[in-house]
C-alpha cells in the first residue's frame, strides 16, 4: 500500500507540473500577442540628465560608404544633428516648459536628437513603407514620389505641414520655401485631402528632377550620325535610331524596357504629342484618364515603329524596331557603347556624374506640333500622420527643413568641390556657394538644357490611384507592338491611328473602372448579381467539402458503442499540452482569415476611414478581364511545372536503363552539371541565355533550318507514342493518354517555331 500509494502521489505531482507549464507558456503567448506594444516609430528619453528625442526615417545616409555624394549627405546630416539643440532652444524650449501636460515633463534646457534609419519586413510586389504602415511600424518621416502621392493622402499618411499652430511651413521664410520648392511642383504638394481640406502634404528634396535624353557619341561618331541639339524632333529622333541600330553587332538606337511599367518610356511621347494622361475636376474633386485621343494615338504610333517596326538588315534579316528592350542586360550594353540613347533624370542640385567626353545630354525631342513634354519629379519627404507625441513631429520636422534647406546644400556642394566633383554640380550652386573658378568646368550646356527639361515638363502622373497608371498605360503598348509585329496593322496611317486610339480607348475604360472606380449603376448591379451567384456556390462547395472531409476522418463506432464526446477529463493533459500551439496557429493563421475576409467586404483603407462596399469587391473581380487573364496564367504554369517536372525525369531514367551501350557514360553527363561549382553554371546559364544573337541558345535556333525543328517535333512525337504504347500494354491507360496529349503538344510547339 505504502508503494502503491507513493507513485500515485508522484503521478499526480507530476500532472500538476504539466498543467502548471502548459497555463504558464499559454499566458507568455497570450500576453507577447496582445499586451506587448508594437515597435513604433520615434520616442522620447531621458538619459544622463539630458532630453533625447528619437526620431525614425524611412532611409539615412549609410556612413560606412565613401562615394563623395553620400559622404555629402553624411555631413549634412551630422551638421542638422549638431545644431539640433540650438534649434530646438530657439524654437521650442519655451514653448515646451509653459505646457507640461502636453509635451511632458522633461529637462527642455539640455535636449539632443538621435536619428535612426527605418528597417522592415519586404516583400516582393508590396511597397515596404506600406506593410511598415499596416504593421503600425512606420517610419516618422515618410518618402514618397508624384504618383504616390495622390493615394498617400487618399490614406491619410501624411500629416498637414501648414497649420498655423504647429509653425512648420509658415515658419519659414519666403525666400527658405522659394529655394527649397520648385514653383511647378505647387500643385503636386498643395491639394485637397482625404476630406477635401487643403493643406500642403509634403516637401520636395534634392530639387526638381528632369527626364532628359543620354547619348553615346563615341556611337554617333562610329556611325557618321550628328549629335541631336536642343531643337530635335521625332523626325531627327527616328532617323537616327533607323540609322545607328545594327542588331547583328549588338547594337541598338534606344534603350526601353518591358514589363508593367513600360509606359514610363512613353508618357514623354505622349506629353509631345499634346496629350494627357489624366485631368482632374476641381468641383468633383475625381480624377479622371483621358489618354485617349487622336494625339495619343499618334505617339502610341510612333513608339511602337520605334520598337516593333519591321525592316531588313544589310544580311537580308528581317528585324524588327530600333529599342533594345531587356532589362537585366541593358545596363552592361549601356557601358560597353551598345546602346545609342536612353531616357534618363537629371537632378537640380547634381548633374549626372558621367563623362561628358563619352556621354552628351540634349532634352527630350519635340513632338509634331512642336510640343516637348519631358516628365518632370521630385523626391519627397512628409510626416507620418499617426505620430501620436508631438515633439516627436517637431523633431521631425526640423530634419525634413534641414535636410536640403540652403545650409545643407552649401555643405553638399563643398565636399563635392573637395572630393573632385565639382564640375557636375549645377553651375547655379557653385556660383551661389563662391566656387566661380569651376563653372568653366562644367558640362558645356547641361545647365541651359536641365531648364528646358524642367520648364517644359510635366508632372508625372499624382492623381488618387495614380500608382497604378503606368501599369494600365502599358497595355496599349503591348497589343500594338504585338499587331505590328504579326502584320495586323493597316498600312493607312489614319487607318492605323483609329486602330491604335481603339487600343487606347479600352485601357482608359479600364483605367477609369478598375482604378477610379466608375462604374454604371446599371453594370455594377449586374456585377453584385454575379458576385452573389459566385459566393454562394463556394459557400455551397465549401460545406459540402468540409462535411465530406469531417465524415472521412471520424472513426466509426462499433455496434452498441456509447459516444465518446470530447472527453475533457479524461485527456485534460493533451489538451493543455495542445493550448499553446493551437493559440498559435489561431492567431497566425485564422485570426489573418477571418480579419481579411472581414476587408473583403470593404474599401479598406489603413488609417481609418473604410467603407463597407458589401459584394463590390467581388463582382470587380469576377468582371475583370485581368482576374481571368491570371487564373488562365496559373493553369498553364501548373500543367507546365507538372509536364516539365515530371515527364522529362520519366523519360530520361527509362531511357538510360534502356539505351544498349554506354550507360555509364550517358549517365555521367547527365549528372555532371550538379557535380560543377555554382559560378561556372551561372556563366554558362547566362552564356546559353543572352538576350541577343550572340546567345548561345538563340544562335543555334537562327541557325537551325525550319525542316529541322519539324523533324525534331516528329520524332519527339513518335517516342511519346512508343511509351504511350508501353504504358497502354503495361495497363497504365491514363498515363498514355497523357504521354501521347504531351507529344502532341511538343510536335505542334515546334511546329509553331518553325
Amino acid at each position: 500500500m505504502a508503494v502503491g500509494f507513493e507513485t500515485t502521489s508522484s503521478g499526480a505531482l507530476e500532472s500538476r507540473r504539466v498543467v502548471r507549464l502548459c497555463l504558464i507558456l499559454a499566458a507568455v503567448v497570450l500576453a507577447g500577442l496582445t499586451l506587448a506594444p508594437a515597435a513604433r516609430g520615434g520616442w522620447v528619453e531621458d538619459k544622463d540628465g539630458k532630453t533625447v528625442i528619437h526620431v525614425k526615417l524611412w532611409d539615412l545616409p549609410d556612413p560606412s560608404r565613401t562615394d563623395t555624394a553620400t559622404r555629402a549627405d553624411v555631413a549634412a546630416v551630422n551638421e542638422f544633428v549638431r545644431r539640433f539643440p540650438a534649434i530646438f532652444a530657439k524654437t521650442y524650449r519655451d514653448k515646451y516648459k509653459a505646457n507640461p501636460k502636453r509635451y511632458g515633463h522633461h529637462n527642455w534646457d539640455d535636449v539632443q536628437i538621435e536619428l535612426h534609419r527605418f528597417s522592415g519586413i519586404t516583400v516582393m510586389g508590396i511597397e515596404t513603407d506600406l506593410l511598415a504602415i499596416a504593421g503600425k511600424v512606420a517610419p516618422d518621416v515618410l518618402y514618397c514620389n508624384f504618383r504616390k502621392s495622390g493615394s498617400y493622402l487618399q490614406q491619410n499618411f501624411f500629416y498637414p505641414l501648414d497649420k498655423p499652430e504647429d509653425g512648420y511651413l509658415t515658419g519659414m521664410t519666403q525666400e527658405e520655401i522659394d529655394f527649397r520648392i520648385h514653383r511647378k511642383i505647387w500643385p503636386v504638394i498643395d491639394r485637397k485631402g482625404p476630406n477635401g481640406e487643403r493643406h500642403v502634404w509634403a516637401i520636395p528634396y534634392g530639387g526638381a528632377v528632369g527626364k532628359v535624353m543620354w547619348y553615346r557619341k563615341d556611337l554617333f561618331d562610329a556611325a557618321g550620325v550628328p549629335y541631336p541639339k536642343n531643337d530635335w524632333t521625332w523626325d531627327d529622333f527616328y532617323e537616327m535610331c533607323r540609322k545607328l541600330t545594327d542588331p547583328a553587332r549588338g547594337i541598338y538606337g534606344i534603350r526601353y524596357w518591358r514589363g508593367k511599367h513600360e509606359s514610363w518610356c512613353w508618357v514623354s511621347l505622349l506629353w509631345s504629342a499634346g496629350a494627357e494622361v489624366m485631368t482632374y475636376d476641381e468641383q468633383t474633386s475625381k480624377w479622371t484618364c483621358v489618354f485617349d485621343t487622336r494625339e495619343a494615338a499618334k505617339a502610341l504610333d510612333f513608339y511602337t515603329r520605334l520598337c516593333a517596326e519591321p525592316w531588313i538588315d544589310a544580311t537580308g534579316r528581317r528585324r524588327y524596331g530600333y529599342a533594345f528592350k531587356e532589362v537585366a542586360e541593358a545596363e552592361v550594353k549601356w557601358q560597353r557603347g551598345e546602346i545609342a540613347m536612353m531616357e534618363q533624370y537629371i537632378d537640380e542640385k547634381l548633374f549626372a556624374t558621367l563623362n561628358p567626353d563619352v556621354t552628351g545630354m540634349v532634352p527630350v525631342p519635340l513632338g509634331p506640333t512642336g510640343l516637348r513634354g519631358g516628365e518632370l519629379n521630385s523626391r519627397m519627404m512628409g510626416l507620418f500622420s499617426g505620430i501620436q507625441d508631438p515633439v516627436v513631429r517637431d523633431a521631425a520636422w526640423e530634419y525634413v527643413r534641414f535636410y536640403d534647406c540652403e545650409d545643407a546644400v552649401r555643405i553638399k556642394t563643398r565636399i563635392m568641390v573637395e572630393g573632385g566633383f565639382g564640375r557636375f554640380v549645377n553651375p547655379k550652386y557653385l556660383t551661389m556657394f563662391g566656387y566661380n573658378e569651376l563653372v568653366r568646368l562644367a558640362p558645356k550646356g547641361w545647365s541651359e538644357i536641365f531648364e528646358i527639361a524642367v520648364q517644359t515638363g510635366k508632372p508625372e502622373p499624382y492623381g488618387e490611384d495614380s500608382n497604378f497608371a503606368y501599369d494600365i498605360l502599358t497595355g496599349p503598348l503591348l497589343k500594338a507592338d504585338e499587331m505590328m509585329r504579326n502584320g495586323q496593322l493597316p498600312q493607312d496611317t489614319e487607318e492605323r491611328l483609329d486602330v491604335l486610339q481603339g487600343l487606347l480607348h479600352e485601357a482608359v475604360l479600364m483605367a477609369n473602372d478598375e482604378i477610379l472606380g466608375t462604374v454604371p449603376p446599371a453594370e455594377r448591379f449586374g456585377r453584385r448579381a454575379t458576385a452573389v451567384v459566385a459566393l454562394l456556390a463556394i459557400a455551397v462547395v465549401f460545406t459540402w467539402l468540409f462535411r465530406y472531409v469531417v465524415r472521412a476522418f471520424t472513426p466509426a463506432r462499433a455496434p452498441g458503442e456509447a459516444k465518446r464526446g470530447w472527453q475533457f477529463r479524461k485527456y485534460k493533459i493533451a489538451y493543455l499540452l495542445l493550448v499553446p500551439a493551437a493559440l498559435t496557429i489561431l492567431v497566425w493563421q485564422y485570426l489573418p482569415l477571418v480579419r481579411g475576409s472581414v476587408m473583403a467586404f470593404m474599401d479598406y483603407k489603413i488609417i481609418g476611414g473604410s467603407t463597407v462596399v458589401w459584394l463590390d469587391n467581388f463582382g470587380d473581380v469576377l468582371w475583370s478581364a485581368d482576374w481571368w487573364i491570371s487564373v488562365w496564367n496559373s493553369l498553364r504554369y501548373s500543367l507546365l511545372v507538372i509536364g516539365l517536372t515530371f515527364l522529362p525525369p520519366v523519360v530520361l531514367a527509362i531511357l538510360l536503363q534502356e539505351v544498349p551501350y554506354g550507360k555509364l557514360l550517358f549517365r555521367t553527363i547527365y549528372y555532371l552539371p550538379a557535380v560543377i561549382t555554382g559560378l561556372v553554371v551561372v556563366l554558362l546559364w547566362k552564356t546559353f541565355y543572352e538576350p541577343n544573337e550572340g546567345g548561345m541558345l538563340n544562335s543555334v535556333v537562327l541557325h537551325t533550318p525550319a525542316i529541322v525543328f519539324i523533324a525534331v517535333g516528329l520524332v519527339l512525337l513518335i517516342i511519346a507514342g512508343l511509351f504511350a504504347r508501353r504504358l497502354a500494354y503495361h495497363g497504365s491507360r491514363l498515363a498514355a493518354g497523357l504521354f501521347l496529349l504531351a507529344g502532341g503538344v511538343v510536335f505542334y510547339t515546334m511546329l509553331r517555331l518553325a
